[in-house]
């Protein structure tokens, strides 16, 4: 597989999760709020839990040649560090943290680390021309 092809779908899995993100924030949160659904915080951090996978999948995709090569380890991390102090200051703002969300991310960034091992992604550094 080439750079280019890879880098499109990494762009489209990116993109796809964002567009799902504001379905759901259209969709899926005003029922589950106004039916009182008991869905385990869904409605509150699937944000959250989507958006490690799309920090990963957006920077692998719009990666430039000239830059700092990341590796998908290094944006794991670097994308659950960013949801963590993202809620840490919004909290300390809001006066209430919201420990959901946190915990989501670091969930998703667990599973996102598991199926970069187990099915072997590569960083669009290392696919060939």
């Amino acid at each position: 597989m080439n750079k280019k092809k890879a880098k499109v779908i990494y762009r489209t899995v990116g993109l796809a999760l964002t567009a799902l993100c504001f379905i759901l924030s259209f969709v899926y949160r005003p029922y589950a709020y106004s039916h009182h659904l008991n869905d385990f915080h869904l409605a509150d951090s699937y944000t959250s839990f989507f958006g490690v996978p799309i920090i990963v999948c957006l920077t692998q995709g719009f990666y430039r040649e000239e830059g700092e090569k990341w590796s998908i380890p290094k944006n794991i991390i670097y994308a659950v560090l960013m949801f963590f102090v993202w809620e840490t200051v919004d909290g300390l703002l809001a006066k209430r943290m919201d420990w959901i969300d946190i915990i989501a991310s670091i969930i998703s960034g667990s599973l996102m680390y598991v199926l970069y091992l187990v099915f072997g992604f590569k960083n669009i550094g290392k696919y060939k021309e």
